[in-house]
């Protein structure tokens, strides 16, 4: 186990990490001057695909497929679309079905057409339960019609006044049709969508490579009109965070991604342009098992919540640059401002409440104990991912404090991934990026639980029917303002049942070489976005 980090208060090392409000990267200083076409830019990321298809695979690795897929909508970030794949579409009052009326000069880089049968065969392929698709879309069990040759309907399964936000991410991107119902097994090692890049190459472990699609000419509005700038892009895979400021630093990369925050003042106070952003959706929360004791135990459960020092892990686990958060992160368009229901760091009345719970006795080791068992619980976590290790061991330390023994378990990043289909585990530590109060009915919601037969993305396993029928009420509310509400009641409830301990909002700081220009943010995820990216000569 490596050496803790010493706690200190989140203030003494804030990093005044905000929300990215701009289109591009900050310079240090100096006119960049107008864009120049070439080169290859190197951008080092600390995630790989497990595969490539992002309508199965929504994991970490997603955003990587970004440049070879479009997206019917872009998400501003505020609650607002821009047209993309659709020029303009409507929506329900019920927010069931939605109607898109999509662009007339469009082709996949097979050089096939885009049009609503291809629409309908990327949403009827994710609707297929023989493909196994996890992501948000999937859920809402679409059912796609052509109404005409550029014209779409889609009813949902379940009202969703988030979708656009859900279609406008990575995980979304439209891919070709004929690669879809042809050569389906290709899906896994290569993609064929409409983006400003075509797939090149897939190094696995070391490296994605993308090459200009020079026909394109249908970017979002605020974007440049016509082809991408640079002639490719090369994503290389650096998991290890010094590896990856390394790449920083020596050159050998254009763009680094997820600076690590040990990182991040030196970054910022150097010679490279930044931009940073607040991950909207559910921060870094560790989901507590009800299916297993001892978080069977609503006391247990409220115990951890308001026993952890839920801000002093998070600065000692981040260095001082991210905040720790409620059930959604502050910079989610759906969190609630005027909060009530606060989670309070109060270890007497973690203790009160382990008592009542009948946890009373102590073992040689200080940890509680009842029938002669000890108060133990399992968190596994990935093998290379630092900054998880260091916030469950900030997390033991406060628990034993408690009495309540967490063990860590390291276990590979593929292995992980198989936990939360077969809980096995005490507590899952994860976080969910997206910008939209849905995730809470994603992770929260009673039909998010696995029935055995599929995978369920509520990894706590616990039914809340109150939090159920306040979500059904924000999935379907045409309104911002109604859905916003509906919302901020959730908030309100979660406190009452802790199925997860939230701990913090993570923080995304991206890091580029002086003479690169124009990366901006894609908000849906967010994440860094390429096509305005130029370097200068």
């Amino acid at each position: 186990m490596n050496k803790l980090v010493t706690r200190r208060t989140a203030g003494a090392l804030a990093l005044s990490l905000l929300a990215a409000t701009t289109a591009a990267l900050a310079a240090p200083a100096g006119e960049a001057g107008p864009p120049q076409r070439g080169g290859q830019l190197i951008v080092a990321l600390r995630a790989e695909p497990v595969l490539l298809n992002p309508l199965v695979d929504q994991g970490s690795g997603a955003h990587s497929v970004r440049p070879v897929l479009d997206s019917l909508v872009w998400d501003n970030g505020d609650g607002s679309y821009d047209p993309w794949l659709a020029e303009r579409w409507e929506i329900s009052a019920d927010a069931k079905v939605y109607t898109f009326h999509l662009r007339r000069d469009v082709k996949f880089h097979d050089g096939t057409p885009f049009n609503a049968e291809a629409v309908k065969a990327n949403f009827d392929f994710i609707a297929n339960p023989a493909n196994k698709s996890t992501g948000s879309t999937a859920k809402l069990k679409p059912v796609a019609r052509v109404v005409d040759a550029y014209t779409l309907e889609v009813t949902l399964g379940t009202p969703e006044s988030s979708f656009l936000t859900l279609i406008a991410a990575p995980y979304f991107g439209i891919i070709s049709r004929q690669q879809l119902e042809q050569d389906p097994k290709s899906l896994s090692s290569k993609l064929i969508g409409t983006g400003p890049f075509k797939f090149d190459r897939w190094v696995k472990g070391q490296s994605l490579s993308y090459v200009r699609n020079d026909a394109y000419n249908w970017a979002p509005p605020k974007f440049h009109r016509g082809t991408a700038y640079v002639d490719s892009v090369r994503y290389v895979f650096l998991p290890e965070d010094q590896t990856r400021y390394n790449a920083l630093l020596t050159g050998e990369a254009h763009v680094v991604d997820y600076i690590p925050p040990e990182h991040a003042k030196t970054v910022k106070a150097g010679k490279y342009q930044t931009s940073e952003f607040l991950l909207p959706g559910v921060g870094y929360s560790l989901h507590l098992n009800t299916r297993k004791p001892p978080f069977d135990q609503k006391e247990v459960r409220l115990a951890l919540l308001a026993g952890l020092d839920r801000a002093g892990i998070a600065s000692a686990a981040s260095f001082g640059a991210y905040p720790a958060q409620e059930y959604l992160a502050t910079t989610t368009p759906d969190f609630a401002k005027n909060l009530k229901n606060r989670i309070r760091h109060d270890p007497k009345r973690a203790g009160e409440l382990l008592d009542a719970a009948g946890w009373t006795q102590r073992d040689a080791q200080g940890y509680r104990t009842k029938d002669g068992k000890r108060l133990s619980t399992a968190s596994p976590y990935a093998d290379n991912d630092q900054l998880a290790q260091r916030t469950l061991e900030q997390v033991q330390v406060d628990a034993r404090k408690l009495g309540i023994e967490i063990q860590l378990q390291p276990v590979t990043a593929t292995d992980l991934a198989q936990r939360l289909y077969n809980g096995n585990y005490g507590i899952l530590g994860s976080f969910q990026s997206e910008a939209t109060g849905m995730q809470l009915w994603r992770l929260y919601g009673s039909d998010n639980i696995s029935d055995g037969s599929t995978v369920g993305s509520n990894a706590s396993f616990l039914s809340i029917p109150e939090l159920d029928a306040v979500l059904a009420k924000a999935r379907s509310s045409g309104k911002a303002a109604d859905r916003a509400r509906h919302y901020a009641e959730a908030q309100e409830i979660l406190p009452n049942f802790a199925p997860s301990v939230p701990l913090y909002t993570r923080g995304r700081l991206v890091a580029a070489q002086s003479n690169v220009h124009g990366v901006s943010w894609d908000k849906a995820w967010p994440q860094p976005y390429l096509f305005d990216a130029w370097i200068a000569k």
